[in-house]
């Protein structure tokens, strides 16, 4: 399915002549006659696109961009309810009277949305031409500070760009978002989950003696961060690590409430 989605995107990028980066949602959306509302629609609610029988036409409304809501979120939402338009059988469910809001959260839990959420990296980020604009830096792999400068340029949101790094497989990674609360969710490159370096237990609390409790101690004292790295005790991480060290790098994610950590492989 993943497959067959990510195929969907790309045939809707060369369709629309837009095989390049940045993509624009927006134009997508207005060369399929889809009327965009944004508006201010509260807190927990990013976009939902609805079919309107009368008008025999689609409509997405959407939060504008504010705190805690950026660019990048707003377009990732936008493509996001692209990826129901597109989708067979989810635009078949839109036109029997099925909607659902989006919370651009990256961590859906139903199929539905991780489809959708699918459909929106892969119209944002092909995986071809994200490959290549990776490729681009002079170590062809990206820090934190790469990712950040990767997703001013795409116009994606950090969280998101982080997220189609890790799924890219172009170095073995693995991501960790925290929250106040804990560890809130994770995701790891291939070569990672082979090196037992990617479970985190959801819900947890942060490792200590990581550079990311570190950061979380130093938030609570008012304090304010940019990236943050050191190497770390794989095993403060990982229950079994096919590995001793790993390098950890940490950083906000602004007005979000959240940290992310980027884990790599440092054993020399």
């Amino acid at each position: 399915m993943p497959d067959r989605i990510a195929d969907l995107a790309h045939e809707v990028l060369k369709a629309h002549g837009l095989w390049r980066l940045p993509v624009d949602p927006r134009a997508i959306a207005q060369a399929e006659g889809i009327v965009i509302a944004a508006g201010v629609y509260g807190p927990s609610f990013d976009a939902r696109i609805e079919y309107f029988a009368s008008e025999s036409g689609f409509g997405i409304f959407h939060n504008g961009e504010g705190p805690g809501r950026p660019h990048g979120r707003v377009r990732f939402s936008l493509a996001h309810e692209l990826g129901h338009f597109y989708i067979p059988e989810h635009r078949a469910a839109l036109r029997a009277g099925v909607t659902s809001n989006c919370i651009a959260n990256f961590h859906s839990h139903t199929e539905r949305e991780r489809q959708a959420d699918t459909f929106a990296s892969e119209l944002l980020m092909p995986g071809p031409l994200f490959v290549s604009a990776v490729r681009r830096f002079r170590q062809s792999v990206c820090d934190l500070k790469d990712l950040c400068a990767l997703a001013t340029r795409l116009e994606t949101s950090l969280t998101s760009t982080i997220l189609r790094y890790c799924n890219s497989d172009i170095e073995a990674c693995t991501a960790v978002f925290t929250d106040a609360d804990g560890i809130a969710w994770a995701v790891a490159s291939y070569d990672m989950r082979s090196r037992g370096m990617s479970y985190v237990e959801f819900g947890a609390a942060v490792p200590d003696d990581t550079v990311t409790a570190e950061v979380w101690r130093r938030i609570a004292a008012g304090e304010s961060l940019a990236i943050t790295g050191r190497r770390t005790e794989a095993h403060r991480w990982f229950e079994r690590p096919r590995g001793s060290w790993v390098w950890e790098e940490v950083m906000p994610l602004g007005a979000t409430g959240r940290v992310v950590t980027l884990l790599t492989p440092d054993d020399g």
